[in-house]
């Protein structure tokens, strides 16, 4: 039997120790719209919608041990980072970088007219932003 998806899409769920700065990122800096917190025994979840998936922010009355491994791909296995495709990535690339956001890997073009960059959220977790440029 396979999956019967009720959504198509998926949500993603980021854990952090760092909320606020965490919140700006998303919600101000890339834009997503917030969709509400939802409170749960032990904890809370900040809600962003990303097309028919969701990002959902994390966080624990009693903060989890591990640390956040920074570095994408290349520094743990694992699920390592999320792409957003978008239609105006040098925008982002420029907004990112004039708010001293971290560009981990500069914009590289894949294929005539597309491409991609890397930034590091807070917390270090990698977003790739991909799409015409």
């Amino acid at each position: 039997m396979s999956l019967q998806l009720l959504v198509p899409g998926v949500e993603v769920g980021v854990v952090t120790t760092n909320l606020d700065p965490m919140l700006a990122f998303y919600r101000d800096m890339l834009g997503l719209e917030h969709q509400g917190e939802l409170a749960f025994p032990g904890g809370s979840m900040q809600r962003f919608a990303l097309g028919q998936s969701t990002l959902k922010l994390v966080s624990y009355d009693e903060p989890p041990a591990g640390e956040v491994v920074p570095g994408g791909g290349q520094a743990a296995r694992g699920l390592r980072y999320i792409t957003l495709v978008v239609g105006n990535a040098r925008e982002m690339l420029a907004k990112l970088e004039a708010a001293g956001h971290p560009i981990v890997e500069p914009i590289s073009e894949f294929v005539p007219g597309a491409g991609f960059f890397f930034t590091a959220d807070p917390d270090g977790n990698w977003v790739e932003l991909a799409g015409p440029i």
